[in-house]
């Protein structure tokens, strides 16, 4: 039987993108908004509130607004490693990448212990395809929180991005022992499994695992055909 493997770098891209998140403009975040807002009113001169102000309207995707909130707790407190950090974010989401790495790289300067910076700028080197520099910003983390949620998935993928298969598979395997109900890592490792590693065995379990943990699972159809061609097998 002959297979025709699906590149892996189309599959780990698709899972970096759902895997990063995004953000329900609801009451919830309004609440935020309108409590950060009246903080902001009580104490004008304080940096703290326009940061969590700024925080507020990123996760509502309000971002203009989240650069001025931000943009004002700097000019409160110019050292304030914070609020350079939302500018990073805030620049990654209006798609500027170079400035949103040099915001990132700003707030470790001023404070080298806001390792979350780490996280932010792993996901930013590696939309910006520089995959070295994404994992090795993702192990910089994990050694301060390495049982964090998705931050093995993460780099499992800027491995599995430069061909470190077995790097990748060590990260995957990883991420399922903090969260085994984690269906794109249990997706990747039946990919890299069967595609780079020819193991059957193993790729037909995370696969099987895979779709049944996920109903939405990306190129289901695909992985179900492959599936059954695995079944196949003698």
């Amino acid at each position: 039987m002959k297979f025709h493997p699906v590149e892996i770098i189309i599959f780990v891209l698709i899972v970096f993108l759902l895997t990063s998140g995004s953000y329900l403009r609801n009451r919830i975040w309004n609440d935020e908004i309108a409590l950060w807002t009246d903080c902001v009113k009580k104490s004008p001169y304080k940096s703290r509130p326009y940061v969590n102000l700024g925080t507020a309207y990123i996760n509502s995707g309000q971002y203009d607004k989240a650069l001025e909130a931000n943009q004002k707790a700097i000019e409160i407190n110019p050292k304030d490693a914070s609020a350079y950090h939302n500018l990073g974010i805030i620049f990654q989401k209006m798609g500027d990448l170079d400035k949103a790495i040099l915001m990132c790289k700003k707030s470790l300067e001023i404070n080298p212990n806001l390792y979350i910076a780490h996280y932010t700028l792993g996901g930013i080197y590696f939309e910006n395809s520089q995959y070295t520099e994404s994992a090795e910003a993702f192990k910089t983390f994990l050694k301060v929180f390495p049982y964090f949620p998705e931050a093995h998935n993460r780099l499992a993928i800027a491995y599995a991005a430069q061909k470190k298969f077995d790097k990748a598979i060590v990260e995957f395997e990883w991420e399922i022992k903090i969260n085994p109900y984690n269906a794109l890592a249990h997706l990747n490792l039946g990919q890299i499994y069967w595609y780079e590693f020819q193991n059957s065995k193993k790729a037909l379990y995370h696969l099987k695992v895979a779709l049944a943990l996920n109903p939405f699972l990306p190129n289901r159809r695909i992985i179900q055909k492959l599936v059954r061609d695995l079944e196949g097998l003698p």
